[in-house]
């Protein structure tokens, strides 16, 4: 299929993956706000902030990873070709072929 056609076809695994990046870091950014905070008040709460968002970004980078092995495999398992194997009776099977005597005539 040419690309041209295709349209936006493949645009929602893309958005799936260029939005787990940002969602994971805000998610853990807050997450650790909120324990920081019950943990150590104002200043617990700045801290969990920076752990939250640095600990999101390196497990966003690695849900992107994954995310794009997961697609590429997927889109080399759709593309390629299935191989063809006949049943073994098929395989097996004793053809009689019936030759026209007049055709070689």
């Amino acid at each position: 299929m040419n690309e041209s056609t295709r349209g936006f076809e493949g645009v929602g695994r893309w958005i799936a993956v260029a939005s787990e990046l940002p969602c994971s870091v805000v998610a853990l950014l807050l997450v650790g706000q909120i324990l920081g905070q019950s943990v150590g008040g104002t200043s617990g709460a700045t801290w969990g902030a920076i752990f939250g968002a640095l600990f999101g970004f390196a497990f966003g980078v690695y849900g992107v990873f994954k995310t794009i092995g997961y697609l590429e495999h997927s889109d080399s398992m759709s593309t390629e070709r299935p191989t063809y194997m006949p049943p073994l009776e098929e395989i097996l099977e004793d053809v009689v072929f019936e030759l026209d005597d007049k055709s070689s005539k």
